[in-house]
């Protein structure tokens, strides 16, 4: 199997890789995510993924890899992104702002094909349905500091998985990566298993 340059930093993603045996080396591509361009949820997700991508290339200056793989998340409340607090003060505004709502969690997936030269990104959008919370559970789950460097102040795999009341989509997603999707980018682009 050719080796995945995996352009994240995530613990998350690289748990996936080694769950499905994809050889693998970390690259982290070190952009600013910014939405310059106004775009909408989907839309940015996409455009971080191929960004991420670029920047691999960028830094690889004249050798072209066989694959290059990255991707994003992002949460989304009512069309805005929700991006990761700076501070418990906007910890606490975010996770009043979930309470007892939907919002989305938008993951785009981008894979660079070295041999023909494209890239294939696709995105998936999950539903969290969070349960009302008290101010006391909101102080207790800050408390933690689990919300630090987290899109919408939680992560799902940790103890806020104790204020989510419903899942519509997929988990691997929400973590970071959506598995299936994965999987399908790779038999699609002619990646080879054996």
């Amino acid at each position: 199997m050719d080796p995945i340059i995996l352009a994240s930093g995530s613990i998350r993603r690289h748990e996936y890789f080694k769950t499905l045996h994809l050889p693998f080396s970390i690259m982290v591509p070190g952009i600013v995510e910014t939405n310059d361009k106004n775009l909408t949820p989907p839309e940015l997700a996409r455009d971080l993924a191929e960004r991420k991508i670029n920047a691999i290339l960028k830094n690889l200056v004249n050798r072209i890899p066989p694959w290059i793989c990255a991707a994003d998340t992002l949460i989304s409340l009512d069309g805005e992104v929700i991006g990761k607090s700076k501070s418990r003060t906007e910890a606490k505004e975010t996770l009043l702002r979930l309470a007892g709502r939907e919002h989305e969690v938008i993951t785009a997936i981008a894979l660079f094909n070295g041999k023909e030269h494209k890239t294939d990104c696709r995105t998936d959008t999950s539903i969290v349905q969070f349960a009302p919370l008290s101010e006391a559970e909101i102080e207790w789950y800050l408390d933690t500091c689990e919300w630090q460097g987290s899109a919408g102040a939680y992560k799902v795999q940790g103890l806020a998985a104790c204020f989510i009341e419903r899942i519509t989509g997929s988990y691997s997603s929400i973590v970071g990566i959506p598995v299936r999707e994965l999987y399908l980018m790779l038999r699609d682009n002619g990646y080879e298993y054996s």
